[in-house]
């Protein structure tokens, strides 16, 4: 992988792979894509500085400028730093599309409605989101030309920098493909991207986000020119429903305890619903020693787990029957519900009771026989 990088500008640093998209993948089908609302003054910039303006075109405040939009439900707020020259930095809402149709793969699902853009030439700026970014969403990086130089730093939720080590690369344009690679020393390696290409055709290329904990990329660019910019956008694949490991505690017997705890997860980290209306679980009873699902069993118990451990005391009527766990996840936000997952408990059986067992008793001849042999070591032991 690494020599055939080496063709198209890899930068010093190796990072986990390249994955290139192909014509009739389908890729994005179904991706959510950052949006940002459009400027109050009908520009597709809502910021804009430079040394002639644009007609129409907001200008960037002194103290640097902000928009807040949307990522996967969430605020995404896109800062720009307050500059120490002239810049050109700001926002497309709704007009610059993903990369150039001619540059880009047929059939790859790219998205009908333009996503939400954030751009900037030189200086510093930032994507962030209140929340963790889903694992495996993409910053979208686009039209790098001019010899811009790009630097992509990613932190987590504190501002602690996350290692973007083993990031990958998603190549999609199927030409001027930007030099990239990683820089840095772990664990804060980043990312940097430039391009000494004239002049750029709108190609769009992409670094996956590997990591479960990035809320923050911050973009450090510079371009010797005051024009032009690069496009930044985020992307994630469709969301994933929540899933749940059950586990139980406690023998099956009639009049006793069984608990039943699940460990819950969700590659797009949205939480756990606990409440009433969220994660459900159910205790069942089958005369069959599988069982995969609570519907091919008779539910005995369940409802509502409200994200904790629950409790079930099988009866004299589960007798002889396998008892299972059940438990079917809610998140509190994306794709549901999890697919319920059942876990046995054990047949159900009666607590075996064992007897008293009687005292032996002693005949007649062997009391007398002991009384004796009491009273001769008494008088021995006076005796003495």
């Amino acid at each position: 992988m690494l020599s055939s990088l080496a063709c198209i500008g890899v930068l010093n640093g190796a990072h986990a792979a390249e994955i290139t998209v192909t014509a009739d993948s389908n890729y994005f089908l179904g991706w959510s894509f950052s949006t940002f609302p459009r400027p109050a003054v009908g520009t597709t910039y809502w910021y804009y500085q430079n040394t002639t303006g644009l007609p129409g075109a907001d200008v960037l405040p002194a103290g640097g400028g902000q928009t807040v939009g949307a990522f996967n439900g969430n605020p995404l707020t896109w800062t720009v730093d307050p500059p120490t020259r002239l810049i050109t930095a700001g926002v497309w809402a709704g007009t610059n599309y993903f990369g150039n149709p001619s540059y880009l793969p047929a059939n790859i699902g790219a998205p009908s409605t333009p996503p939400g853009q954030g751009f900037i030439s030189r200086g510093t700026a930032s994507f962030s989101s209140p929340v963790p970014f889903r694992q495996g969403s993409v910053l979208f990086i686009q039209d790098v030309d001019g010899n811009e130089n790009f630097k992509f730093s990613f932190l987590d939720c504190a501002g602690n920098p996350v290692d973007a080590g083993d990031f990958d690369f998603l190549r999609i344009s199927t030409s001027n493909t930007p030099s990239h690679g990683i820089e840095g020393t772990a664990p804060a390696q980043y990312w940097r991207v430039t391009s000494a290409l004239g002049n750029d055709p709108n190609t769009v290329n992409g670094i996956a986000i590997t990591a479960p904990n990035v809320c923050r990329i911050d973009v450090d660019g510079d371009k010797p020119s005051i024009g032009g910019s690069v496009n930044l956008f985020l992307g994630s694949p469709p969301n994933v429903v929540p899933t749940a490991v059950p586990a139980v505690s406690g023998p099956p017997l009639v009049g006793g305890t069984v608990t039943g705890t699940y460990t819950y997860a969700d590659l797009d980290n949205n939480t756990e619903d606990a409440t009433s209306a969220g994660t459900s679980y159910a205790f069942v009873v089958s005369p069959n020693s599988t069982l995969s699902h609570s519907s091919e069993g008779t539910v005995t118990q369940g409802g509502p787990s409200n994200g904790g451990a629950v409790t079930y005391s099988p009866s004299a009527s589960d007798e002889g029957q396998y008892l299972y766990f059940c438990v079917t996840p809610i998140a509190s936000a994306g794709a549901n519900p999890g697919l319920e997952v059942c876990t046995p408990v054990g047949q159900v059986s009666i607590p075996v009771v064992t007897a008293p067992q009687p005292v032996p008793g002693l005949s007649f001849p062997s009391l007398f026989g002991l009384t004796a042999l009491v009273g001769l070591l008494g008088w021995r032991r006076r005796q003495g």
